[in-house]
């Protein structure tokens, strides 16, 4: 579903030969990162600030322009002239929900992406009403979401990310400024979808819950893949990976 290859990227360069880029290890944000998610897992991305994290999502997202290596998904390899074709099979749901919704109502936030991208309204409003059926949030279609709670801002932004009926989703902190009930629903919220999820977060508790696997960066590195209770539970190496 979604494969790396010797990925590597930078701020300052574009793409270059293996050889050029080997001589600028220290500019790399991303350093030759391999792995490969299947359809419908659920993988913990974890790091600290700093780590790579946010770089990773936005080379996923054809963002961040890579200097070495390839990133698949679904099987397509991510290009320019892919890149609108890719872009349709992921979804991305931010860490702050306030800069994913910016309509006056959510139920128009939700109607956004659909309307954008050509889709009939009648067909658009009938998506937009079931996704947040789905949610448990469809009394709040006509609230401003600048006025919601902070656990009503986060599903409401899923919402408006599961509409578009994306393949993987990629989530940045879920359960960041939430309260523990409002972690607790996101938690089950997540856990429930049937995408392909991956999911950076500092809470090692919420991804032993949602996730079966983990990815630990270190310095723009992947230092570790596995099992997420066998890598929390070895303190030596969550010091040595500063986490």
């Amino acid at each position: 579903m979604v494969r790396l290859v010797q990925v590597s990227a930078s701020y300052q360069t574009r793409r270059q030969p293996a050889a050029a880029a080997a001589t600028a290890k220290t500019d790399l944000v991303l350093n030759n990162i391999s792995f490969h998610i299947k359809k419908g897992e659920s993988v913990a991305l974890i790091g600290a600030n700093g780590a790579g994290k946010t770089s990773l999502f936005l080379a996923l997202a054809g963002i961040l322009p890579l200097t070495h290596g390839s990133i698949f998904i679904d099987g397509v390899a991510l290009s320019k002239r892919t890149i609108k074709t890719v872009r349709r099979k992921i979804g991305f749901v931010f860490q702050n929900p306030d800069d994913q919704l910016f309509m006056s109502r959510v139920y128009d936030d939700v109607l956004f992406g659909l309307l954008n991208m050509g889709i009939a309204e009648e067909d658009a409003q009938s998506r937009a009403w079931d996704a947040l059926a789905k949610l448990g949030v469809g009394h709040l279609a006509d609230r401003s979401p600048f006025r919601l709670s902070g656990g009503e801002k986060r599903l409401c932004a899923l919402a408006a990310t599961l509409v578009m009926d994306p393949e993987i989703v990629f989530f940045d902190e879920p359960s960041a400024f939430l309260d523990p009930k409002s972690q607790r629903m996101a938690s089950a919220v997540i856990q429930a979808l049937p995408f392909t999820k991956l999911i950076a977060t500092h809470d090692l508790a919420f991804a032993r819950t949602l996730c079966s696997r983990a990815l630990i960066l270190r310095s723009g590195a992947l230092v570790a893949d596995g099992d997420p209770a066998a890598l929390f539970d070895d303190a030596g190496n969550m010091s040595l990976w500063g986490l």
